[in-house]
């Protein structure tokens, strides 16, 4: 066997997993610190989320090979909720050798209830190599994560970019939303009580598709923290803490810029 966890209160996983599914297919990567979802898609847009080791009640994995595998991340989900809100199953994940299917137990605690489900599994052609948080290097912003939703939310809903600056200059911290109807802004300063940490080494103005900004939000909806880097070629990283009974698992979601002002 190459991979088996058990996970006793697996509703927040659910709800992220729910919320990051803007794509057929997920790339799965156990790992002895945890496991890896990636969504399927490396040209503009890369969604990870990562589920630490101490969120299972039981984890183990092969020590002897890379254990990486496709599945699809809307069956998973649909699969996840079967119990719907009711009660709060058990869930155990096993995967037994490269190209056979990822098997998902499910026991109701308070119905004697046992859902056994198998989801194929694919080959993965090839992995990035090179993290991407290495490119987000330059400048760094964590805050709370009901502020930036906030501040997002009030930009215009219809605008089709959304420019970004982090400059060590007041206002420090711009959104511009840009759009038919013209553009809508919001500011915050590096010494408002929701920014935790402020690191700019140097002004950089990015604008990106508003309509993959919006993907990130519904997710950061859970999160407690999140952290804003960017770097010299404009790639804008999102990395959100999400607390569940005082374990943490995180979101991190890369975008690349349509154009960066001379």
């Amino acid at each position: 066997m190459l991979f088996c966890a058990e996970i006793t209160d697996f509703k927040i996983v659910h709800n992220v997993l729910r919320s990051i599914a803007i794509k057929d297919f997920a790339i799965l990567r156990p790992m002895e610190e945890g496991l890896k979802v990636t969504l399927d898609d490396m040209k503009c847009v890369e969604t990870s989320a990562y589920i630490p080791c101490n969120m299972f009640s039981f984890y183990r994995i092969s020590e002897k090979e890379d254990i990486v595998l496709k599945v699809s991340l809307k069956t998973l989900v649909e699969i996840l909720n079967i119990f719907g809100d009711d009660g709060n199953p058990n869930l155990k994940l096993t995967y037994n050798s490269p190209g056979s299917p990822l098997c998902l137990v499910m026991k109701h605690k308070d119905e004697n209830i046992t859902v056994d489900c198998e989801i194929r599994t694919m080959n993965v052609d090839e992995t990035r190599a090179l993290s991407l948080a290495d490119e987000c290097d330059l400048n760094k912003i964590v805050i709370n994560a009901s502020i930036l939703v906030d501040l997002l939310q009030r930009l215009d809903n219809f605008a089709d970019e959304i420019t970004l600056t982090i400059s060590p200059d007041p206002p420090y911290f711009t959104l511009k939303a840009t759009g038919i109807g013209g553009e809508s802004e919001v500011n915050i300063s590096k010494n408002s009580e929701s920014v935790t940490v402020f690191q700019c080494i140097k002004t950089l103005t990015s604008q990106y598709s508003f309509n993959l900004i919006r993907q990130i939000l519904k997710v950061m909806t859970y999160a407690n923290k999140v952290a804003i880097s960017t770097g010299e070629s404009g790639l804008l990283g999102l990395q959100l803490v999400i607390s569940s009974e005082e374990r943490h698992m995180y979101v991190e979601y890369y975008v690349t810029s349509i154009f960066i002002p001379e």
